[in-house]
């Protein structure tokens, strides 16, 4: 015995019907990637030089490096307004002058460390002049130095 159902199914819809879920499913992952790919960052390939036909050993002679290390101590003479510059117990007022002489220094050797020590009343101005100039003349590790702080009443750090 056959029993009749309520739900009486429209044939005239056809296909059409079963192919609408599909198709919402399909604008949704388009739209989520095309979301996720604008927050990529753009990858670039770096220029390189490839030696164009065979590829030949050479021995490099090894070259002596000349590295040390450049202390930078910038600091507030109590008569001045702007900071002075000391490298290496020279001490720099001049800004164009101290900047010749790290450009100079860094073309004798760029993986020299450079540390930079600040006094606490400089102003964050002159330590920016100061780093980008380190920038500017190309060397390879800037470092700055910290201090600890005591602790007045038992001279303990803290």
């Amino acid at each position: 015995m056959r029993i009749r159902s309520v739900i009486t199914r429209d044939q005239s819809l056809g296909e059409s019907q079963t192919m609408t879920p599909m198709i919402d499913i399909v604008f949704l992952l388009l739209v989520f990637f095309v979301c996720v790919a604008s927050d990529q960052v753009a990858e670039m390939t770096l220029p390189t030089e490839l030696a164009a036909g065979s590829v030949d050993a050479k021995q490099v002679e090894d070259q002596e490096s000349w590295t040390t290390e450049i202390r930078l101590r910038i600091f507030i003479l109590p008569e001045q307004e702007q900071a002075s510059i000391e490298m290496n117990g020279r001490v720099f007022n001049d800004y164009a002058q101290f900047q010749t002489t790290l450009t100079a220094l860094a073309d004798i050797s760029r993986d020299s460390p450079v540390i930079l020590d600040i006094a606490d009343d400089v102003e964050l101005r002159d330590v920016v002049s100061v780093y980008d100039a380190c920038r500017a003349s190309e060397f390879e590790s800037i470092h700055f130095a910290m201090h600890k702080k005591t602790n007045k009443k038992n001279g303990s750090s803290g």
